[in-house]
């Protein structure tokens, strides 16, 4: 048993030098992406000061996908862990439309020309505040009345998607072509096109999700064992749930204003870091999923980037977890 354990550790420090090094190319490769091969590609020198202006907006847009990334990673798998279940992702409870909503209402209210909009920060913290809000209510109401049942509150929470989006698709259809115009900019959000001035915003938030749900990794190993078990090994299992559901909340609420959705990038690198590491243990998880979908999203968005791509990573990266979820409930022939 020693033996294997010993194995287990080296095979488990092999695949995250592999997967640093993976990252570190990847970098590298967006990185050059973005400078001398859209320079040979124009057929134009790339001098210090060309390389200097394009790093300025190439190293936020790295920083805002590696965070997001890491992110989404992290609060997929403690969502998976509270929810027993290796198909389901955040994104099912709908923060999608939420944010797509809360842009339409903002402008249909205030119009396209208000502070509220037109301010990157304010509206930021205004869509970021709403989802957050939005995503606690609904996790406080539904389960105190419904003891915990995490089954009706995803059913609930496809239902409010639907209700929600319908209702931004009405509003939209009736407002001016030019507010319409822009409420379809501002909520067509993707790596491509993200605010790089609104990261240096959320990336203390994100850090700080990301930080607390590693400092737990040992509650998650032990709530992974079911309520039953974890309640009789002495974690508060419901309150340490609400709690785990309020930071996936907050930190699917800053992923997606800031880059838009990513329904199954968590869903892939989850699943993939569980394969390849054998481990139930949080702590290995937590950096292997994040370190997976960082090299997913900043990988595929240097490939894109070099092969001029009109499909953005985003959608690449959904059609692949699509894809991976439906194998998923196939194998496993349950939710």
């Amino acid at each position: 048993m020693h033996k294997q354990a010993i194995l287990r550790e080296k095979r488990t420090v092999i695949i995250f030098a592999i997967l640093a090094v993976l990252l570190v190319v990847s970098v590298l490769l967006y990185i050059y992406s973005r400078t001398y091969a859209k320079a040979l590609r124009l057929n134009i020198v790339m001098d210090k000061s060309a390389f200097s202006s394009i790093m300025g907006r190439t190293i936020p847009a790295l920083i805002g996908m590696g965070a997001a990334a890491v992110l989404i990673a992290v609060v997929s798998l403690a969502f998976q862990t509270i929810t027993g279940s290796r198909i389901l992702t955040p994104s099912m409870i709908g923060f999608d439309s939420v944010f797509v909503g809360t842009q339409t209402v903002l402008v249909f209210l205030f119009s396209s020309m208000s502070k509220a909009f037109t301010n990157p920060y304010l509206n930021y913290l205004i869509v970021a505040g709403t989802m957050v809000t939005v995503s606690m209510m609904m996790y406080g109401s539904i389960l105190r009345s419904n003891k915990n049942n995490l089954v009706f509150l995803l059913m609930f929470g496809l239902i409010l998607s639907g209700i929600v989006r319908s209702g931004s698709t009405y509003l939209q259809v009736i407002m001016d072509v030019n507010d319409f115009n822009q409420v379809r900019a501002a909520t067509s959000v993707t790596v491509n096109n993200m605010n790089t001035k609104i990261i240096f915003i959320a990336l203390p938030l994100m850090v700080a999700v990301i930080s607390i749900m590693l400092a737990r990794h040992k509650i998650y190993d032990v709530m992974s064992l079911g309520p039953d078990n974890a309640k009789s090994l002495g974690i508060p299992y419901e309150k340490e749930m609400k709690f785990s559901l309020f930071l996936i909340s907050v930190g699917m609420s800053v992923a997606t204003a800031l880059i838009g959705s990513l329904a199954f990038l968590g869903l892939l690198a989850v699943n993939i870091a569980r394969e390849l590491l054998k481990t139930y243990k949080h702590v290995y998880l937590f950096i292997g999923s994040a370190g997976l979908a960082a090299l997913a999203l900043i990988a595929g968005q240097a490939v894109v980037e070099l092969l001029q791509g009109a499909v953005p990573v985003t959608v690449i990266i959904d059609l692949i977890g699509c894809s991976y979820m439906f194998y998923l409930i196939l194998k496993e022939n349950r939710v």
